[in-house]
């Protein structure tokens, strides 16, 4: 069993930002396009690609929508997959523009189970409280594919028992003897957004387990919580955030 407890959740999805890679094409981009389109099997023409505007404010808006940390509090950046240059300094750019007062990690490639399995990680790493930041904005996508939205999920973690009681987590199947209520999703936020929308609606119960299982097209994990005291999870979304700061515009 890990020791880590979920106090608060924030959410943040937008429209896909992708363009065409002729729209976006320079000597950069163009090589990476055709390696995306070798792997995956596909004509070039239906690569599209993350334009360099698209989605960038969803984990600044995720971030602040839980609120101010506490004084020393770490920040783990959790991306699903590789970066382009220009979000290399992703990371820097968050810890300056909202001037965290502790440490920061940046975790990628954990691709489709940046939800779940980076638990055993935070387990690890955190020693009082914690936030970590997940990322799901995908580079690449095919144009003939569905368009799916891009998402960010901001969680305020502690050390020990609290409202959310993480139970464990895992790559591969769960077990079959899990008895409680599943979010299913096939990208590392949709779980957390599905669980988001649940508690908000009531339809999760003092000592109800919950399991987030993450299916993807390469990679499977899990991770199993306990609702300990739904009244005390904070719930938060990105309008709460851009209204605290237009409420601070004269």
């Amino acid at each position: 069993m890990l020791d880590l407890a979920v106090d608060a959740i924030g959410v943040a999805t937008a429209r896909a930002g992708h363009q065409p890679v002729a729209a976006l094409s320079d000597d950069y981009v163009l090589p990476l396009a055709r390696l995306v389109a070798e792997a995956g099997g596909i004509p070039l023409e239906r690569v599209w690609m993350l334009a360099p505007e698209g989605g960038a404010d969803l984990a600044t808006h995720a971030l602040a929508s839980l609120g101010a940390p506490a004084a020393g509090e770490p920040l783990f950046l959790v991306r699903s997959g590789p970066l382009r240059d220009p979000y290399v300094v992703e990371l820097a750019r968050l810890v300056h523009e909202a001037d965290w007062p502790g440490e920061d990690l940046g975790i990628t490639h954990l691709d489709e189970l940046g939800g779940t399995v980076v638990f055993d990680l935070l387990d690890w790493a955190v020693e009082g409280g914690a936030t970590a930041l997940i990322c799901d904005e995908p580079q690449y996508t095919d144009a003939l594919a569905d368009r799916v939205p891009l998402a960010a999920v901001a969680l305020r973690l502690r050390r020990g028992r609290g409202p959310l009681r993480v139970l464990g987590s895992g790559e591969g199947a769960p077990g079959s003897g899990f008895r409680g209520l599943t979010f299913p999703g096939s990208r590392a936020c949709d779980s957390w957004i599905a669980l988001h929308a649940a508690l908000a609606g009531g339809e999760i119960a003092d000592g109800e387990k919950v399991l987030l299982h993450t299916c993807g097209p390469s990679r499977e994990g899990w991770l199993a919580m306990e609702a300990v005291d739904v009244a005390a999870v904070r719930l938060a979304s990105a309008a709460d955030a851009a209204a605290r700061t237009e409420s601070r515009v004269p």
